[in-house]
Parts: C-alpha cells; sequence; structure tokens
C-alpha cells in the first residue's frame, strides 16, 4: 500500500512538471521569439532585480494553470483510487490485479507527458542546438579577433564628447518602404530625417541601412557588450562564477575603458535597476561609469520612492535626466562619455507615456513613433548647446524587437530586419562612399573613429571600423556563416575573454 501511494505521488509529480515543460514550450518563442538558449541561460545567471512584472504574470498566466487543475484533478483520483484498493485487497485478488494494471498504464502514460514536456523544451529553446554548438568548436577567434587592449590609440587634442543613446528595440523595419522599412507609413519619421541628414554608412542603399544583428547580440545586455567591446555575450553552462560584481567578461577592454584611460568621465543613465541583467557589473568594470539608474532617481529626490512604471520610470522623464546630466558634465571641463539606455519601447506593447498619441491604431506602433519624437528632440537640444561643437552623437538601436506576434506578417514575407544606427557630427568622413553591411560588433571600432581617434588597427574586437575601406567580418564571411560560428563553441573566447587568462 505504502509503495503505490509513493507511486501516485510521483506520477502527479510528473504529469505536473511535464505540462508546466509543455506549456513552457509554447510559451517561451509566443513571448521572446526565437530566442538562442545562451539568452536563456545568461539571465538564469545574473541578478533579475527590476524585471518587469508583466513577464512573470504573463508566465503564471499562461503556463501554469493547465498543470495545476490535471496535477489536482489526479491527486483526487489517486486517493479515491487507494481507498477503492484497499476496499478491493478485503474483496477479491481479481480487482486487486486489475488495479496494479490500472495503475501500472497510468504511470507509464503519465512518464509519457513528462517526457514529451522535456522533448518540447528541448527544441523550444535550442538546447539541442545549443549542445551541437559546444561539441563543434569555432577558430573565428584566433582567425579575426584583435584584442583592443594591444592596440596603439592617438586622441586629437582636443578630445571630442560622446553621447550614445541605445533605443531599446529601434529598428528600420519601421521606417517607410521609400527608406527600406517594412511600411507604407513610416512609424519614425524623425529618425528617418535624422538619418537621411547625417552618417549611416548606407550611402543611399536601402538594403544596408541599418546594422544586422548576431544571435549571441540579441539582448539588452549582449547587445551593449557587443556594440561597445566587439564582441558577443556567449556564456557556458558552468559560466555563473564569471558573470558577478567581482567579474564580468575580464578579457574584454571596451570603449569605456579606453576613455577612460585617456581622461574621460563615464556616465550611464537607465530608468531601471541597472542590476538587472548584469549591466551594472559591466559598466562599473569597463569604464569605471558612474551608474545613474532607477534606485538613484529615488536616491536624487527625482521620483517618490513608492514611484514605479514599466521597468522603473518612464522614457519621457528619462530624457529631462539626461538634459541635466549632461549640462553638469559639460560644466566640468572635462571631456565626456554620456550612455544612455531607453525602455519604453520594450516588447510586449511597449509602455504608452503621457505624451503618446493614437496616431495607427495600435500600441506599439504609437510607442514606437513617441520614442522617435523624444530622441529626435533631445538631439536637437543637444545640437542647441554650446559645447555641442565638440560633441559626437550615437544613435543605435540595441537589438531587434523580441515582440513575436507584432512582425509576424512582416517576417512572413521574408522582410530582413536591422537595427537603426546613425551617427551626428562625426569628427571625420568615411575612405569610401561604398555602401556597408555591417553588424553589432562594427559599432565599436566606428564610434571611437568618429570622435577623431586614430589607432593602428582597422579591426578592433571582431568589429571592423567603417572609416577605412576594410570589409567588415560580415562582409567577408556572410551574415549567416558569421553568425554561425559566433554561436559555435570557442576556446578562445572562453580563455582569454570570458575568463579573462593572463590579465593578473
Amino acid at each position: 500500500m505504502k509503495r503505490r501511494r509513493i507511486i501516485s505521488v510521483l506520477t502527479v509529480i510528473l504529469v505536473f512538471i511535464g505540462l508546466l515543460l509543455v506549456k513552457v514550450s509554447e510559451w517561451v518563442p509566443n513571448t521572446f521569439g526565437n530566442i538562442p538558449f545562451e539568452q536563456v541561460l545568461f539571465h538564469l545567471m545574473v541578478p533579475m532585480e527590476g524585471t518587469d512584472t508583466t513577464f512573470v504574470a504573463s508566465f503564471i498566466e499562461y503556463c501554469l494553470p493547465l498543470p495545476c487543475i490535471v496535477s489536482a484533478i489526479l491527486l483526487l483520483c489517486c486517493i479515491i483510487k487507494d481507498w477503492k484498493v484497499s476496499r478491493d485487497i478485503r474483496d477479491g485478488e481479481f480487482k486487486h490485479i486489475r488495479n496494479n494494471v490500472l495503475i501500472i498504464i497510468t504511470s507509464l502514460s503519465c512518464l509519457f507527458v513528462y517526457v514529451f514536456g522535456i522533448n518540447d523544451v528541448i527544441h523550444a529553446v535550442g538546447i539541442d542546438e545549443y549542445w551541437n554548438n559546444v561539441k563543434h568548436p569555432s577558430t573565428l577567434y584566433e582567425n579575426f579577433y584583435v584584442n583592443p587592449e594591444n592596440v596603439k590609440y592617438a586622441f586629437p587634442e582636443q578630445k571630442r564628447n560622446l553621447v550614445y543613446i541605445f533605443m531599446e528595440s529601434m529598428e528600420t523595419t519601421y521606417e517607410d518602404l521609400e527608406h527600406g522599412g517594412a511600411f507604407e507609413e513610416s512609424r519614425i519619421p524623425e529618425l528617418t530625417e535624422l538619418a537621411d541628414n547625417n552618417l549611416t554608412f548606407s550611402f543611399g542603399n536601402n538594403d544596408n541601412n541599418g546594422f544586422l544583428v548576431p544571435s549571441m547580440s540579441g539582448w539588452t545586455v549582449a547587445a551593449i557588450v557587443g556594440q561597445t567591446s566587439g564582441v558577443p555575450l556567449n556564456i557556458p553552462i558552468d559560466g555563473n562564477d564569471y558573470i558577478s560584481d567581482k567579474s564580468f567578461l575580464p578579457g574584454t577592454y571596451s570603449i569605456g575603458q579606453i576613455l577612460e584611460k585617456n581622461g574621460y568621465q563615464n556616465e550611464l543613465l537607465i530608468g531601471s535597476d541597472a542590476a538587472f541583467g548584469g549591466r551594472k557589473y559591466y559598466f562599473e568594470q569597463h569604464g569605471n561609469f558612474k551608474i545613474v539608474d532607477y534606485n538613484s532617481a529615488i536616491e536624487n529626490g527625482w521620483i517618490d520612492k513608492d514611484y514605479h512604471v514599466w521597468w522603473g520610470y518612464e522614457d519621457i522623464k528619462l530624457f529631462e535626466y539626461a538634459k541635466n546630466e549632461l549640462t553638469n558634465l559639460a560644466s566640468s571641463g572635462q571631456p565626456f562619455n554620456f550612455n544612455m539606455l531607453t525602455a519604453d519601447t520594450h516588447h510586449i506593447g511597449g509602455y504608452p507615456c503621457s505624451e503618446c498619441e493614437d496616431l495607427y491604431g495600435d500600441r506599439y506602433s504609437n510607442v514606437i513613433r513617441c520614442s522617435s519624437k523624444h530622441v529626435t528632440e533631445l538631439v536637437q537640444w543637444i545640437q542647441e548647446q554650446p559645447w555641442y561643437e565638440n560633441t559626437t552623437i550615437v544613435l543605435a538601436g540595441d537589438h531587434k524587437s523580441m515582440d513575436p506576434d507584432w512582425f509576424k506578417d512582416i517576417e512572413d514575407s521574408g522582410y530582413n530586419r536591422k537595427c537603426y544606427y546613425a551617427i551626428v557630427n562625426s569628427a571625420v568622413t568615411p575612405a569610401t562612399q561604398n555602401s556597408r553591411t555591417i553588424s553589432t560588433y562594427d559599432l565599436f571600432p566606428t564610434t571611437l573613429a568618429s570622435l577623431g581617434v586614430t589607432f593602428d588597427s582597422d579591426r578592433l574586437g571582431l568589429g571592423t571600423n567603417l572609416y577605412t575601406e576594410t570589409p567588415t567580418l560580415v562582409e567577408k564571411l556572410g551574415f549567416k556563416k558569421f553568425d554561425k560560428e559566433l554561436t559555435r563553441h570557442s576556446n578562445y573566447y572562453d580563455m582569454y575573454i570570458l575568463y579573462g587568462k593572463g590579465k593578473d
């Protein structure tokens, strides 16, 4: 009798886990789109403070009801069956045998549900592909990687300021057909005009409008690392010790570190908790950035301690705080590197602030348009400041939006989505007017060059300086091959970038 009860409990547990895994395998792609397992793995290893609670609510609402209801019914049936078995044992051996057969059939059925659930999750989050990449290492870094720490840099006599705006999920996809976008009517006309009047390296070729985002840089923290260090964020399954407040990619050498070494003050402004996703670790360890985040806003008295919307506070406040921070940095007389990250355009659906108008009939389009206006207004404000003449502005989407439903028809049409990119007030001009095919990593050396900095290499990390005629790795290898090589395991990456061997 005791053994049957243990089997019954295990059966219920297996059914719950199996059904939960089945629902998770549906929820992940429906909520985040086609994300790599490395992204799932990364977020299991880093702090989750400041995450948007709508994702937690979505998980509970979608994934838990069916497993809980079925498990509760099954548990009730087990209790009733246990009572009947006790009675049947007294009534006769035949009924006892019949109930044992039923237990075996039920247990095997539940085991099938469990195995089916595991199989679904393995394919849904790409665990199978991850292990295949681990088993077949790449030599991409041995062949093409340039360690930025070993490169010599020369700054102009008057060092230029840098304003770098990471724009959440901002794509060239949102532009109109005339500019290579996917819409009859542009969702970002203000940003389109900025791009038309400044440097994008596409030189009229709409096929190269924006930059391609490799798999290992398709979420915010990985995108920031890629754009500022020229490497992907590729964490092994045992990499927990290497993503912490003591160590975050110790082998990378970022633009923040280069600028700090040359007398710049570095600052990051964000409207969420900087600890989320390890962003605080990265910026503090790679350039000693002053972090001004959601918690800082409370400490500074900018917002009430109980104020919390979306990921912290909305972008309409962020842009106003940016003006104050930029004014303070400019008044110090020291060159500065000011980075900021918007958040209102994050999926799902974005956050409509008080100034968002209903222009398109759907929330996400309206939020995207509102962000386009606010970013452009900030750029225009900067252009009116006395320190603008000696300042370069970089505008870059962090990664492609993960809102799966909103892009379904666009992706089904075969459209190649890319992120928005423009440099305003560059210190130099490109060596060629040829349209470039670029990726996340090319932004790193190109940003540095846009400040008038020269260096004795056309490539930093895996990125190529777009002001030169040297082909990017996407141009050299093709994006599919380049992306595939990035997802494969690399002994060089683990040893010298992830672990930082040789740094001590």
